[in-house]
């Protein structure tokens, strides 16, 4: 009697195969989708609208008013102090102001040191142009220990990142990203300012009199990473408590993807193309930068929209912890009162 050899049972290898690969394709989609937006802000900056002040009549204004329409916007003030002024206020990116002396431009390179570094070139073509000498006058120049600017815009992306990585931590400790309680929802809200706290305090130390980049230890600049730290923690917390896992997502995508190349490390945002102007003043680390930049370099005494809009996220995602908390309770409720109606 001869026996028949068993069969070996199915591969389970493309079935196992599947779900790794998709996420793999979705982690692809990610990187394209970061590098595109990365690239499709910073490539080839172009100036749109920008405005820029003048005072006396300088040859060089007729000359922008010519080859610069729609680029540049000029803005007539009746002195140069009005002119310095309106840069100190974010009126203005810069200012042109003709005297008999010549013909000099006023800029500031610690509001935005990629526009400043763009309109002094250009500028000076035009002054060029017009056949009149330009002399460049730096009204809130970088210091020798940040040349370049960049040193506030990465503790900025840190703060950031600590929000969002933290709230994702103390979700995954505390019982999921849907807390069943508004006292649950109230602790991890405690926790989260705490853990803000202590980043603000920490980050404002490291930049400070750790690393000596701004001068001393700034309070201020503390409490401005506190604030981001629990906007960005909150905010991802209110999302993770409304949609889940694809909350987490929904956050990165936003203050990462979006929200680092609109923030104005390198060209302010409000001369960015349409509508990444806009997007990056309503995303966290645009208004955070443009604070912190107030706070340590002076650049900017109008603080009232970036406080309301960081403000804004922390208040949003909290009502939002809340109400997905008390929904949660009604339905429990509701679910243990049925069986005894019924009863």
């Amino acid at each position: 009697m001869t026996t028949k050899a068993a069969s070996p049972p199915p591969s389970r290898e493309p079935g196992m195969l599947t779900r790794p690969v998709m996420v793999l394709l979705a982690v692809i989609g990610f990187q394209l989708l970061f590098a595109s937006v990365f690239l499709g802000v910073l490539h080839e900056p172009a100036f749109h609208h920008t405005p820029v002040a003048v005072t006396g009549s300088p040859r060089l204004a007729a000359v922008l008013a010519r080859q610069e329409r729609g680029a540049i916007d000029l803005l007539p003030e009746p002195s140069v102090a009005a002119a310095q002024a309106a840069i100190h206020d974010g009126r203005a990116y810069a200012a042109i102001a003709g005297g008999r002396r010549g013909t000099t431009l006023l800029i500031a390179s610690a509001a935005s040191p990629g526009t400043a570094s763009l309109l002094t070139r250009q500028l000076t073509r035009d002054a060029a142009l017009a056949g009149t000498p330009l002399l460049v006058r730096d009204l809130a120049p970088l210091p020798a220990s940040d040349p370049t600017g960049s040193s506030l815009f990465f503790l900025i992306i840190a703060w950031m990142l600590g929000g969002y990585v933290g709230a994702t931590a103390l979700s995954l400790l505390m019982g999921g990203p849907r807390p069943s309680r508004l006292r649950k929802v109230t602790l991890r809200l405690g926790l989260l300012a705490g853990y803000a706290a202590a980043s603000g305090l920490l980050g404002a130390a490291i930049i400070g009199p750790g690393l000596g980049i701004v001068p001393g230890y700034s309070t201020w600049l503390a409490a401005c990473g506190a604030l981001l730290v629990f906007a960005a923690g909150a905010a991802t917390a209110g999302l993770q408590a409304a949609l889940g896992l694809p909350g987490t997502l929904l956050a990165i995508v936003a203050m990462v993807v979006f929200g680092n190349p609109t923030a104005g490390s390198s060209i302010a945002t409000p001369l960015l193309a349409s509508p990444w102007d806009v997007l990056g003043q309503l995303l966290p680390p645009g208004p955070a930068l443009s604070l912190a930049r107030n706070i340590v370099y002076h650049v900017d005494i109008d603080i009232t929209r970036p406080l309301i809009v960081l403000s804004a996220y922390a208040l949003a995602g909290g009502l939002i912890m809340a109400g997905t908390a008390l929904i949660r309770q009604r339905k429990t409720a509701t679910r243990a009162a049925v069986p005894a109606i019924t009863a």
